[in-house]
């Protein structure tokens, strides 16, 4: 009498063998070394630097001209540093917090004195030369949209909204306090950022300043005090001012919520006014209230 066994394949986690599984062994391939020296000459290639567009793991690269950035430092930077030099000019030192003197141990190691007639430190101010020249470093964008406390849904539509203007993707943005009112929680999502370097930047200052501005007729320029007395500048957009957008106006009908914008720009200036100066060189202007 003959017994037929039947045997099946156990995988390496499956305990048994009547559940699917899969292997935990992570390749080795990557650990093997290779002679490239040796090598056949059908794969020569390999040899190639990957800067190379011939090579195996060459990966392009934007290569499109960035327009404001050669604006900047062909014309704007040599302007603005004619306009800010002083031959004779001194170290500002900011407004720092104040000791409450050492004459006693109790005065010592007390929480220092706030700076005189403000709340926080201000930064020095340096005599303006070849290296300090004030320039873009970021614009931020940010949304947020009150509506969605109640509805998490259009928090996608506020990320889907920014990416589509900037060409980058958008993160969420969380409520930091508890607010009765407005039905906010502490570590709810309420909104999307976005902060813009390098193309990007540049492409979204030249829509801004030349597409979008100009089409709102209400639109009198940046209040002389949106600063925040350390160089950066920050107005906010309406709801139908983004509308003026390219990416937005041909395709309103996939964006039926829409809400305002909030832009910083973050500049390497000491001053609201050094800001000022450079913005107003790259297109925006500015009136006083």
């Amino acid at each position: 009498m003959s017994v037929s066994r039947t045997f099946t394949r156990a995988f390496s986690n499956s305990s048994s063998l009547s559940r699917a599984g899969y292997s935990t062994v992570k390749p080795v391939h990557h650990l093997v070394k290779i002679e490239k020296a040796a090598l056949k000459p059908n794969y020569q290639s390999l040899l190639v630097p990957k800067d190379d567009i011939l090579a195996v793991g060459y990966k392009p690269t934007e290569i499109d001209q960035d327009r404001l950035l050669d604006h900047y430092h062909n014309t704007i930077q040599s302007d603005l540093m004619l306009h800010f030099y002083k031959h004779d000019a001194q170290k500002i030192s900011g407004n720092k917090k104040r000791s409450w003197g050492e004459d006693s141990p109790y005065k010592m190691y007390r929480p220092q004195k706030k700076p005189v007639g403000t709340t926080r430190q201000t930064r020095d101010i340096n005599p303006i030369n070849f290296k300090n020249i004030p320039q873009l470093e970021s614009v931020v964008v940010q949304i947020f949209n009150k509506h969605a406390l109640e509805d998490s849904y259009l928090n996608i539509s506020s990320r889907l909204l920014l990416s589509q203007i900037t060409n980058v993707k958008a993160k969420q943005i969380y409520a930091k306090a508890n607010i009765l009112p407005w039905k906010m929680r502490a570590g709810k999502p309420c909104g999307a950022k976005v902060e813009l370097t390098g193309v990007d930047m540049s492409q979204f200052i030249t829509t801004l300043s030349e597409l979008v501005l100009p089409r709102i007729r209400t639109f009198k320029g940046i209040k002389l005090s949106s600063g925040d007395r350390s160089g950066n500048i920050t107005f906010g957009l309406d709801p139908e001012d983004v509308k003026n957008f390219p990416e937005i106006e041909a395709f309103q009908e996939l964006f039926p919520n829409l809400t305002g914008l909030h832009i910083t720009f973050k500049t390497t200036a000491r001053t609201d006014d050094q800001a000022r100066t450079l913005l107003s060189s790259v297109g925006f202007p500015f009136y006083k209230a």
